[in-house]
């Protein structure tokens, strides 16, 4: 009977981690949902049971096989893996955009300065 309750219990407490560690963007959603406690508290126990024991709390409830099909289906929602050259012209646009930003603040340096 304990470990029945024990057993129910665990699965309410743990829904929530289960939950949030499939989403492919991560605490931040949590974050901005204003779940803030929440998503802080399941970043960092879950930090603190990969260093303890090596393995994510996803690693603890899934299989192998498991595992494999979960990555794969997140690799599948990863836009740059389905349209690497996509991805690619992104970079390339935010590159371009971070070197004129960075030539303007050297320039206002460089005009304070005189």
């Amino acid at each position: 009977m304990r470990k029945t309750i024990g057993l129910i219990l665990m699965g309410f407490l743990l829904s929530g981690c289960y939950a949030s560690s499939l989403t492919y963007i991560g605490t931040g959603a949590g974050l901005i949902q204003g779940k803030s406690v929440q998503s802080l508290g399941a970043h960092a126990a879950s930090y603190t049971i990969q260093k303890k024991t090596g393995k994510s709390p996803l690693e603890h409830v899934l299989n192998p096989k498991q595992i494999r099909t979960y990555k794969t289906t997140k690799a599948k929602l990863n836009p740059c893996e389905q349209t690497p050259e996509l991805c690619s012209k992104i970079n390339l646009r935010v590159a371009v955009v971070n070197k004129i930003l960075k030539n303007k603040n050297k320039l206002k340096a460089f005009k304070v300065s005189n």
